[in-house]
């Protein structure tokens, strides 16, 4: 049938006949768009749009009945025609005439001509086969005849003469194909699926598979490489397939660079619209049944891709060999080589069928072969060869090879392999090696993920989840060296920041010049650049005001650790810097490091900017830097929305490695953490991998996977490696003739892989040109990876003067990356094959020769980095390969230099290395020798040791500064720096080096009248001068060295007397105001003084406490005035809110101040000053009433804190408070070890302990305690304002609830709570009515009650409990509510007494105490 050349519309005038419209009306129940018809006549356009419903145009093909293809000119033309009646055998043939629809506008059918093939099974059924068909495209697809299809696609191809142009049309046409091949063998394993296919004969499997029976669906808008396809109909049986995601065929997919793949581009989804009942449901085919089918796909695909009608070629009869006496094994044998082995361009197929037939095939016992030139032959892919081979020798019968297909949903899978890798396995394209002489395979590199799915869907929910919830979280993945723990987690860089997430990797080396602390900061510092990239300018400037909120005028201690923060903000405005310069022995440390990058992931992760940071090869990091890392996801202040990855070697570490160490305080923090441990690969995703290195189909390879994943325990680069090895020796080798990779696995079996793949990397190493080599050997003593300035120094010596060539040739061979910065291994296991070329006893002189060449080369004010760089090779020789004083000299201040500018970056660990080295070089006898060069090292190392946390060690060095110094100038930085904690020790040292300096200090403890008169002499001195005086000082420092000096230890004497010398603190402070009274110094240290001796002037509640009220405001007012550095402000703070703001101030306000103080002094590095603030700030939350629960996670948090970092004052007071927490809540404190070691701690525990005691009902306990305490501090003279406070009202609390239950025959305790303790509170209110009025009322009404002042005492009650609610005492409200309630009850309110439990119920619920709560549940019980 031919399609008219020019559509012509339909003609309105045209009729039907009154036969033929009898016939279509008798028909039309049975007749739903297909309609089977004679030739002789074809109905009008009108009488089709009757049925059909108007259309744009109509397309008719028609067949007559003896199957031939039948032709028309016009249909328009044609006024008649007779339908087909029931007269089956005059119509065997199935004369069909099949009906399409066509949209406007398809020139590219309106100007071709068409035929289709229609036919029905046969039946047994009377009368004609109708088959039912819908509208088999949409308004924007187009219905092409596969025929008509592959001649268009072949002349479209056959016109274009641009070369390039024609290669990507040649790749889109073969997409296109494989892509219809796809659909086709899908139609015919869903029509195998349904219908018993054992039950046709070939001969109906053949007309099944026969290029007439198939339609294609395309795209109605053509792109520049053709129309995409939408499906593939199938007529008989009538069934359609829908590509819903196919192939894009644009020019951008195809227009890339020739080494560039297609990898990914064609995943397949499809939708099969059958309009067919199945004959037998549940039906599965065998082997046998779907042989023949698969061979007739075969030959329709082979047709379809050579374009030659496969069917019209003349069979050769093959010749029928009696194979009964072989075996199977043999016959597949002698199938296989017939299949391999082949000596010309075409190979033979033998078709036939034995054994186990079905009976409707058994008249068929032999089917005729014919010849099919392979398509690789003409110019496709060795895969698609094979795919089309393995589908045509299924028709071999018993004699099949072993690669034909056993089922049509095999070759499915091949084809869906082909489509999604098309750049691998259509597009192959092979070179010859100039390094040998036979034909490799330019596959790309391997990049996939194999095996690893569920590990990969792990990670990325885990970033989802941090994400959505703010929390970090870490995981820690393990395993073999080779087994894909980085390939991981690099696979899901993709999706996270299809996300939007932010990814930061950095790896850390056993032989990198980098130490493990800088790899941690180069991540966070990587991480500001990111930021600036992927914000907006809005973002930024966010970002910006609320880092200056955060760190103020001290922006630069963020800057000098992180120092892109400067690039990620350089769009905003100028950064503020401090003007005053922190103090030498204030320099960032490790905990003010870890305190700075917490406060910088508060500012810049938020819901929109979730971080993923990714540290590989974990085994070679340090406690330092997994404590830094651990800091930031322990942060309980604010969330850091961090996902942290890690990966290490399992096997290189052991059961005492600090990784362990690591997980179990991630774990002690709460901080969500999971471990994959991944084993080797299963024998699939092996096979997979070497399908993809070879281009081989997977199901070909297989016997290959089977062996190599045994000998390599299915190590991913152990595979590779192992694979590159055999394929280098031949072992596994290309066939040009054959165009396919073949092997002998006995051959593979025989090969022996060591299970130290570095002895096979440096075999392979040793047989590179000795350049590239020596290039290599070089760039691995600098670790991973090499800078291309080092490189470039190098090449500038002699002995290297090719090394950066040598480094370009590494890379063109494979052995490195270059991303434009650095030079780069591929694998870590390459770089330690390098470096196992050096001998072991010749390593630290090849280092020494590479820092020396760099040495004499270097200018080292231009590049930090080669400073480190430099000296970090040179110290492998030091100090057995430096010969000479003067080079010793040079190396060992080089050292120091490095060790300084180490510091000032915040990279503690290099710096304490570079001065242990400096330190190595002094002669023995340096200091006589050396006296300037001693002094200055051992203080630098002092310093480093204390910044890296090791005290002990920073008192050993500083001890012999003290012991070698000749003067106390040399002498005074090591004495600051050895009394940095707060112990009796350093009080004694402190009180020593003033002496030294000119201060009248006892040696020993004074008594209490020479302290009061030493206090009231500073306090006279600055009653005399007004505060408008004060705050006239100006900045200017004149002052001398001395007067600095003292000023300096008196302000640390200040501090760590009031832990460590509570009953001389109040001298310590008077003597510090008054030095600075008379010696008129700046206002860096007045704060501090006045604040300081403010303090002490309110002990006792005294007349002087106003006094010492107004010596604190002063000096907050000069603080506020000032531009102090932030040690000197958190000493201010810690003065002023420890005693004097807790007695004006709201005690939640502080709390706040104290934890703010606790920020400022962990910003400098000051641990112990921090951590006094803390706990004050958690002293102070347990006096607000903050929920216990709350209350409990932090201190568990903080006691851990403490423990890390060894910050002993901090752990003891914590754990007093932890105690006193858990008896609130009702639970049990188990191992709970008083701590007397100084008398501030047995005072806080004391008073601690009656809180808890008098809400636990233990009266007889708190009545103790406060006795205590008074004898205590008798001694001591401590009686500070809080601790007066808390016991006049703990203790008079103990003393009613004693009387009110067991009742006192004399009133001496009620005439003490009357004449001493309701005073104290009274005074206390009148300081703060915010803090004690709740207090002074509830003892208040307790004396009135049980005086029986019924009334007062119910308004002092109702007192009580506005004053809680109103300062927000959520546990003192509770105590009021429930105290009244006991009075009530008392007098026979039974109501008001049980709204008031009630009340108090509530109260306690709300503060977290279940001890509390039960007992207000069961006094309620009691009454009802």
């Amino acid at each position: 049938m031919r399609l008219h050349d020019s559509m012509i519309p339909p003609n309105p005038s045209s009729d039907i006949s009154r036969q033929a419209q009898k016939s279509l009306n008798r028909m039309k129940d049975k007749v739903k768009g297909t309609y089977a018809i004679n030739s002789c006549n074809l109905p009008s356009p009108n009488a089709l749009d009757s049925l059909f419903g108007h259309s744009n145009s109509l397309l008719c093909m028609e067949l007559d009945g003896n199957c031939k293809q039948g032709t028309f000119d016009n249909f328009a033309n044609c006024s008649d025609l007779s339908l087909v009646e029931d007269d089956t055998e005059k119509h065997s043939g199935s004369n069909a005439t099949v009906i399409f629809r066509q949209p406007k506008e398809s020139t590219w059918l309106a100007h071709t001509k068409q035929t289709v093939f229609a036919f029905d099974k046969k039946t047994s059924e009377p009368g004609p086969k109708f088959y039912p068909v819908e509208a088999i495209f949409e308004k924007e697809e187009l219905a092409v005849p596969l025929r008509q299809w592959i001649t268009l696609d072949a002349q479209e191809r056959a016109t274009q003469l641009d070369q390039p142009y024609l290669l990507k049309l040649k790749k889109a046409s073969t997409l296109r194909k494989v892509t219809i091949s796809f659909a086709i063998t899908t139609l015919l394993q869903h029509l195998s699926l349904n219908f018993q296919v054992n039950q046709y004969s070939p001969g109906e499997l053949k007309r099944f598979c026969s290029i007439d029976n198939f339609v294609i669906r395309v795209s109605a808008e053509q792109s520049d490489l053709g129309w995409e396809v939408m499906g593939v109909n199938m007529i008989n049986p009538q069934l359609q397939l829908k590509i819903l995601t196919g192939v894009s065929l644009t020019c951008n997919f195809f227009d890339r660079a020739p080494d560039d793949e297609f990898t990914g581009r064609s995943i397949m989804s499809r939708i099969i619209s059958p309009h067919v009942k199945p004959d037998n449901a549940g039906y599965s085919p065998t082997l046998n049944d779907e042989s023949m089918l698969c061979y007739f796909l075969g030959l329709l695909l082979h047709g379809l891709f050579s374009g030659e009608d496969v069917a019209g070629i003349k069979p050769h009869a093959l010749q029928n060999v009696d194979r009964s006496h072989e075996d199977e094994t043999s016959a597949k044998k002698k199938s296989m080589e017939m299949f391999c082995h082949m000596r010309g361009p075409h190979f033979s197929r033998p078709l036939s069928v034995s054994g186990s037939v079905s009976k409707n095939c058994r008249d068929e016992a032999s089917i005729d072969g014919i010849l099919l030139p392979p398509l690789s032959t003409i110019g496709y892919s060795t895969s698609l060869s094979q795919v089309v081979t393995s589908l045509v020798d299924c028709g071999s019968g018993l004699s099949r090879s072993g690669d034909s297909y056993p089922c049509l949903e095999m070759a499915i899978s091949d084809m869906c392999l082909l489509l999604e890798d098309p750049g691998h396995f259509l597009f192959e394209e092979f070179q010859l090696s100039p390094k040998e002489e036979g034909i490799i395979y330019s596959g790309r590199e391997i990049t996939k993920l194999y095996g690893r799915a569920a590990e990969a869907h792990l990670l990325t929910d885990t970033f989802c989840r941090v994400a959505s919830t703010r929390e970090s979280e870490a995981c820690l993945i393990t395993g073999f060296s080779g087994c894909g723990k980085t390939r991981l987690v690099e696979s899901v860089f993709e999706a996270v920041e299809a996300v939007d997430g932010f990814v930061v990797a950095q790896k850390f080396d056993k032989v990198s010049t980098m130490s493990p602390l800088s790899v941690v900061m180069s991540a966070f510092n990587e991480l500001c650049l990111l930021v600036s990239m992927r914000s907006t300018p809005q973002e930024l400037h966010s970002i910006y005001e609320n880092l200056i909120i955060e760190f103020g005028a001290n922006f630069h201690d963020l800057a000098r650790a992180l120092p892109n923060v400067l690039v990620m903000l350089s769009t905003c405005n100028s950064v503020p810097f401090s003007r005053i310069e922190t103090d030498d022995f204030n320099l960032a440390n490790y905990s003010s490091l870890c305190c700075t990058l917490q406060r910088f992931m508060r500012v810049v992760s938020s819901t929109s900017r979730t971080f993923m940071i990714f540290l590989d090869d974990l085994q070679w990091a340090d406690p330092v830097s997994l404590g830094l890392v651990h800091a930031v996801l322990s942060d309980i202040k604010g969330k850091s929305s961090m996902l942290f990855i890690g990966t290490f070697r399992d096997n290189e570490v052991g059961p005492d490695h600090i990784i362990f160490g690591f997980l179990d305080m991630l774990t002690q923090f709460n901080v969500t953490t999971c471990k994959i441990h991944l084993n080797g690969l299963a024998e699939s995703d092996v096979n997979a991998i070497i399908s993809d290195a070879l281009g081989t189909l997977p199901r070909l390879c297989t016997s290959l996977s089977q062996v190599v994943s045994r000998k390599t325990h299915g190590n991913p680069y152990y595979v590779l490696e192992f694979l590159r090895s055999i394929v280098g020796r031949d072992i596994v080798r290309f066939s040009l003739r054959e165009r396919r990779w073949i092997w002998d696995d006995a051959k593979v079996y025989e090969e022996n892989i060591t299970e130290n793949v570095l002895h096979q990397l440096s075999d392979k190493l040793k047989g590179v040109p000795e350049n590239i080599l020596t290039a290599l050997k070089c760039a691995s003593c600098f670790g991973i990876r090499i800078e291309k300035s080092i490189a470039q120094i190098l090449s500038t010596n002699s002995k290297y003067i090719d090394l950066h060539a040598a480094l370009d040739g590494a890379v063109e061979d494979g052995f490195m990356d270059c991303d434009g910065t650095h030079y780069r291994f591929v694998h870590d296991k390459l770089s330690e094959a390098a470096y196992d070329l050096i001998k072991a006893d010749y390593k630290d002189e090849y280092h020494f020769e590479l820092g020396m060449a760099m040495h004499s080369s270097c200018v080292y004010e231009d590049s930090d980095d080669a400073l480190f760089a430099t000296i970090q090779q040179i110290n492998h020789g030091v100090p057995s390969l430096l010969t000479g004083s003067s080079l010793k000299h040079d190396v060992a201040e080089l050292n120091y230099e490095a060790s300084v500018k180490s510091m000032h970056c915040s990279k503690f660990t290099e710096a304490y290395g570079y001065i242990k080295a400096a330190l190595s070089l002094l002669a023995d006898d340096s200091w006589t020798t050396q006296y300037s060069e001693s002094i200055k090292y051992h203080l630098q190392l002092g310093k480093s040791a204390i910044s890296c946390g090791s005290s002990s060690e920073a008192n050993v060095v500083l001890g012999k500064v003290l012991d070698g110094g000749r003067c106390l100038e040399d002498k005074i930085d090591a004495y600051f720096l050895l009394c940095h904690t707060p112990s009796h020790e350093s009080v004694q040292m402190c009180v020593h080096v003033l002496r030294l300096l000119g201060e009248e200090l006892p040696h020993e403890d004074l008594e209490t009248c020479l302290i009061n008169s030493a206090v009231s002499e500073t306090k006279e001195i600055f009653e005399h001068k007004s505060d408008e005086a004060f705050l006239c000082v100006t900045n200017s420092d004149h002052s001398t060295e001395r007067t600095k000096n003292i000023i300096k230890f008196y302000g640390h004497l200040s501090v760590i007397s009031w832990i460590a010398a509570p009953k001389m603190h109040a001298f310590y402070m008077a003597r510090f105001a008054r030095f600075c009274l008379k010696s008129k110094v700046t206002c860096k240290y007045l704060p501090l003084a006045f604040v300081g001796l403010g303090a002490c002037l309110c002990y006792g509640l005294t007349a002087d406490t106003l006094v010492g009220y107004r010596m604190g405001k002063t000096g907050l007012m000069i603080l506020n005035r000032s531009e102090l550095d932030m040690d000197e402000t958190a000493k201010v703070y810690l003065a002023y809110y420890r005693e004097l703001g807790v007695l004006f101030e709201p005690i939640q306000a502080c709390a706040d101040m104290h934890r703010r103080g606790h920020e400022l002094g962990m910003k400098v590095g000051n641990t112990s000053l921090a951590g006094l603030h803390l706990c004050l700030a958690v002293d102070r939350e347990i006096m607000s009433g903050k929920n216990l629960q709350l209350l409990k996670a932090e201190i568990e948090f903080y006691l851990n804190t403490a423990k890390q970092h060894s910050l002993t004052a901090m752990e003891v007071l914590m754990q007093i408070y932890y105690k006193t927490v858990l008896t609130l809540i009702g639970e049990q404190c188990i191992g709970y070890v008083s701590h007397y070691q100084c008398a501030q701690y047995e005072d806080i525990e004391c008073t601690q302990e009656m809180m808890s005691s008098l809400f636990s009902g233990h009266f007889d306990r708190v009545t103790y305690l406060a006795k205590k305490w008074e004898a205590l501090n008798n001694k001591n003279k401590l009686k500070g304002p809080l601790g007066v406070i808390s016991v006049a009202f703990y203790s008079g609390l103990a003393t009613t609830s004693m009387y009110r239950t067991k009742g006192f025959k004399f009133p001496q305790p009620l005439r003490h709570i009357s004449q001493r303790l309701l005073p104290v509170l009274t005074t206390a209110e009148e300081c703060s009515q915010w803090n004690f009025k709740t207090k002074a009322s509830i003892l208040r009404a307790e004396y009135l009650s049980l005086t029986a002042k019924k009334d007062k005492a119910e308004h002092a009650y109702g007192v009580g409990i506005s004053s809680a609610q109103s300062s927000r005492f959520i546990h003192e409200e509770g105590m009021a509510c429930e105290l009244a309630g006991m009075h009530y009850k008392h007098h026979g309110d039974k109501s008001k007494a049980l709204d008031l439990f009630r009340q108090a119920q509530k109260c306690y619920e709300a503060w977290g105490s279940r001890l509390k709560v039960d007992q207000m549940v069961s006094t309620i019980q009691e009454m009802q």
